[in-house]
């Protein structure tokens, strides 16, 4: 009998010991790509997106994305970006003052049926179109630019539902 218990009792320690092992190799920290990375990022703004879009068409694409590609972004569907603030000088090797950083932005893209106006903010304002292309500041979730097109550019066609860079 005592030899049954000794068994049933080591048992029961590999079995708690493996369940430990498994929460705490799962939760450390990870290196490399990961498939969630962007949209995860960019979550803080996607109920921003949705709300731009009056809840209408489906997410096709989420990515990161910079001030210069923004820029070329609206450029490629023919709108003239609006003159971003002029960079301060600083001295060699000093680091900006946090609030002068650009913030991390996202491209939310929504396909849809976007006819004139609907689509508050949009430049062109009177534009239709199948596509709304938003850049959205990530930390405290605001509005860079919306865009709206028939159809993507060809630099994010070959992206479809949430790429990554």
């Amino acid at each position: 009998m005592t030899t049954l218990r000794w068994s049933i009792a080591r048992a029961a320690v590999a079995g708690v010991a493996t369940v430990l092992f498994l929460v705490v190799a799962c939760s450390g920290p990870r290196s490399g790509a990961s498939v969630t990375g962007d949209v995860s990022g960019c979550a803080a703004v996607l109920p921003l997106a949705r709300t731009i879009v009056h809840d209408q068409g489906s997410v096709t694409l989420i990515r990161r994305i910079n001030q210069a590609d923004a820029t070329t972004l609206a450029r490629t569907l023919g709108v003239t970006p609006t003159a971003t603030p002029a960079a301060h000088t600083r001295p060699r090797g000093a680091h900006p003052p946090a609030r002068t950083r650009v913030p991390k932005t996202c491209l939310i893209v929504y396909h849809g049926s976007y006819p004139p106006g609907t689509i508050s903010g949009a430049s062109p304002p009177a534009v239709a179109g199948h596509y709304t292309l938003m850049v959205l500041h990530v930390r405290h979730p605001s509005v860079d630019r919306v865009l709206v097109t028939d159809t993507l550019p060809a630099s994010l066609k070959h992206h479809r539902f949430i790429p990554f860079d």
